[in-house]
């Protein structure tokens, strides 16, 4: 096609108009791909740099496929039939079914919101602020945010937060990493058959795929209203968010594997990176470094507690919108109040066990994700349900490929967990 002829006016306007409808979509994949990287995320990218170099970077290629193929049919059950999942849940399976699912749901939910709390502490003791101060402060704005924000209002500030992820991709150029062995890392596939390589591999996977996840995706992109005649636009909006979690992530674990790994260094948190990372870089390494951690905790307080609230209310069959006010909705406000300041009273208590509860929260998310992800593909392949969207042969072979892989891996690392 002639250059003249392919930026013609008409040329032009269409895909100015095509941009336009794309930004008008763009939100949910966006937000729900970034905020998995919480402060658990956060750490178990730390840990693999720091412990195996550049040697799991071709990791995150495998996950940003899982990431976007679950999260693509989350998205397309919500814009398709208008729905959240727990609504879909409780209509498909029937209501004691559904409470005892959610039940499960919460209890994994709720343990995730703890430890990204506990992230808000960390960067506190990093500062040496006290804690008692430093996280009643960033709870009550977390909740005059999403009490009183409109949907738009709140989206803005979650999307503002997924560009402030760019403080690791500062860091890992800071870093100066080994630039063969990251493109070695990423693209010639590298296995320690021993029990640490085996458990940081599937941990890095299993961070990543969420129960939050798939509810808030799917609500989340029913409350805002996205119609069926802009799913592709919506599709795209879940690869973004699916590639931009893992550039965020490989950056963390480059900047991690080019200095601590070569340091010698050894770490079990986020915090000990930052700390870590401050005499070998400088203090503005330490700096992003914490700065990141403070922002994907808030982040993911503030998505997996509306996912969490979207759940319960759903299967209750009461209203659960982010521009309703407490009045309208005062169940799903009741909920995330009750997540944000219990959460927060716990990790003031001293001696909590944060890595136990952690634990446990991996292990609930793994047992109970195969099941959600079960019922999604039995609602997706539901033609009365979907109509003309339902999953293809090709789709469905890639989703339980997919769903059958990170089951497997899911349980690997349980296994290694405990036994």
């Amino acid at each position: 096609m002639p250059i003249r002829k392919w930026f013609s006016n008409r040329n032009l306007n269409y895909w100015l108009l095509r941009l336009l409808v794309f930004f008008s979509v763009v939100g949910p994949g966006i937000i729900t791909g970034t905020a998995d990287n919480d402060a658990g995320g956060v750490a178990t990218y730390s840990v693999a740099g720091a412990h195996f170099g550049y040697q799991m970077l071709w990791v995150l290629i495998i996950i940003t496929f899982m990431l976007y193929v679950t999260q693509e049919m989350g998205m397309r059950l919500g814009v398709v039939t208008g729905k959240g999942l727990a609504d879909l849940i409780r209509e498909k399976f029937g209501l004691r079914f559904s409470v005892l699912l959610i039940a499960l749901v919460f209890l994994a939910n709720y343990s995730n919101i703890l430890a990204d709390v506990a992230g808000i502490a960390s960067v506190a003791d990093i500062y040496h602020i006290p804690r008692l101060i430093f996280v009643p402060v960033f709870a009550v704005i977390i909740w005059t945010v999403l009490l009183r924000g409109s949907f738009n209002f709140v989206q803005n500030i979650f999307l503002t937060s997924c560009i402030l992820f760019f403080c690791y991709i500062i860091n890992g150029f800071i870093a100066q990493p080994d630039v063969p062995a990251m493109l070695r890392g990423s693209f010639v596939p590298t296995l320690q058959f021993n029990r640490e390589f085996i458990f940081t591999a599937t941990a890095l996977i299993g961070t990543t795929l969420t129960v939050w996840g798939q509810f808030f995706v799917q609500s989340y992109f029913v409350d805002k209203g996205i119609s069926r005649k802009n799913l592709r636009s919506a599709r795209l909006d879940v690869a973004f968010g699916a590639f931009w979690t893992d550039v965020v992530a490989y950056f963390i674990i480059i900047s991690c594997a080019a200095t601590l790994f070569v340091s010698g260094v050894r770490i079990e948190s986020a915090v000990d990176a930052a700390r870590a990372l401050g005499p070998l870089l400088g203090d503005l390494a330490r700096h992003l470094f914490a700065w990141g951690l403070l922002n994907a905790s808030l982040l993911g307080v503030c998505v997996i507690s509306l996912g969490t609230a979207y759940a319960v209310t759903e299967v209750l069959g009461t209203e659960r919108k982010v521009n309703a006010s407490f009045r309208q909705a005062p169940l799903f406000y009741s909920i995330i109040g009750f997540c944000l300041f219990s959460c927060t009273l716990l990790v003031l208590l001293p001696g909590l066990p944060i890595i136990f509860i952690l634990t446990a929260s991996q292990a609930l998310n793994t047992m109970v994700l195969p099941l959600i992800f079960y019922v999604m593909l039995k609602l997706i392949n539901d033609r009365r349900t979907m109509g003309n969207h339902t999953n293809g042969p090709l789709a469905n072979g890639t989703a339980w490929l997919t769903i059958g892989s990170f089951t497997l891996i899911s349980f690997a690392m349980l296994y290694l967990t405990f036994f």
